[in-house]
C-alpha cells in the first residue's frame, strides 16, 4: 500500500459513495506520460508516443469495494449511439452495478469531425443527486475538477459530510482543493485506477471536461 492509498484509507469515514464525472475524468488523465517501466509486456512492441494510460472502470471498482463501508458507485456520461458505448454502458450497468445517469451528447455550431466539441455536463444532475442522497452517505468521493462543485462541496461539508475529490494536477480549478476534505491526483492512483493502453485512433468522444 502506497502513502497515498494510506491517507486515502484513513481519509473516509462511514458510508461512502463515489461519482464519476467520466467526461472530466477521461480527459484529465488521457495526456499523462506513460514510462517505459509501465508497459505491460504484451505493449512494449509499442513506442510511447502511440501509449496512453485510459481509466480501468473494473479496478475502480475492485478498489472501492475496499474502502470503508462502500455501498455505490454513479457514473455520469453521454449517451453515445455506437454499439460500443452501447456496449461499455451494459458492462458498467450490470457487470459492475454502476448506477448510470446519462443524457443525449450536445454538438456546438462550431463541432467538426477534426475539432470536435461536444460536451455533456452533468453539474446539475450531480448536485441534486448529492443533496437529495445525503441521508445514504457519510463520504462522498467526486471524480471531477470541475469549479462549478465548489458549491455543492461546501454546502456537503456544511452538513458534516466528508468530500474527497480525484482529478490531475492542471486538471483541476484552483478553486476545488480548498474546499475539499482532501484533494488526490488521480495520478499517484494510476496503477490502482488505470491501464496503459494504445491512443485512439479517431477523436475523443468527449469535450474538453473541465471549465474554470
Amino acid at each position: 500500500m502506497n502513502e497515498y492509498e494510506s491517507k486515502l484509507k484513513a481519509a473516509v469515514k462511514g458510508k461512502v459513495v463515489v461519482y464519476i464525472d467520466a467526461a472530466n475524468l477521461e480527459q484529465s488523465v488521457k495526456s499523462m506520460f506513460v514510462r517505459s517501466d509501465e508497459v505491460p509486456e504484451d505493449l512494449k512492441h509499442l513506442t510511447a508516443d502511440v501509449l496512453r494510460w485510459s481509466v480501468d472502470y473494473q479496478k475502480i471498482n475492485n478498489f472501492f469495494k475496499t474502502i470503508g463501508d462502500f455501498k455505490s458507485v454513479r457514473f455520469y456520461t453521454a449517451a453515445f449511439d455506437g454499439e460500443g458505448h452501447h456496449r461499455f454502458r451494459y458492462f458498467l450497468d450490470k457487470g459492475l452495478k454502476f448506477k448510470l445517469v446519462t443524457k443525449p451528447l450536445k454538438e456546438y455550431e462550431d463541432h467538426t469531425i477534426k475539432v470536435p466539441h461536444r460536451k455533456a455536463n452533468f453539474d446539475v444532475e450531480i448536485a441534486v443527486d448529492a443533496t437529495f442522497s445525503m441521508g445514504d452517505f457519510d463520504t462522498l468521493i467526486l471524480f471531477s475538477g470541475d469549479c462549478d462543485f465548489e458549491y455543492l462541496v461546501k454546502f456537503l461539508r456544511g452538513n458534516g459530510k466528508i468530500v474527497i475529490g480525484f482529478s490531475r494536477s492542471g486538471h483541476v480549478a484552483k478553486e476545488l482543493p480548498p474546499v475539499l476534505s482532501h484533494y488526490f491526483d488521480v495520478a499517484n492512483f494510476r496503477t490502482l485506477f488505470m491501464k496503459v493502453s494504445p491512443k485512439a485512433k479517431s477523436p475523443e468522444p468527449f469535450g474538453s471536461g473541465l471549465r474554470s
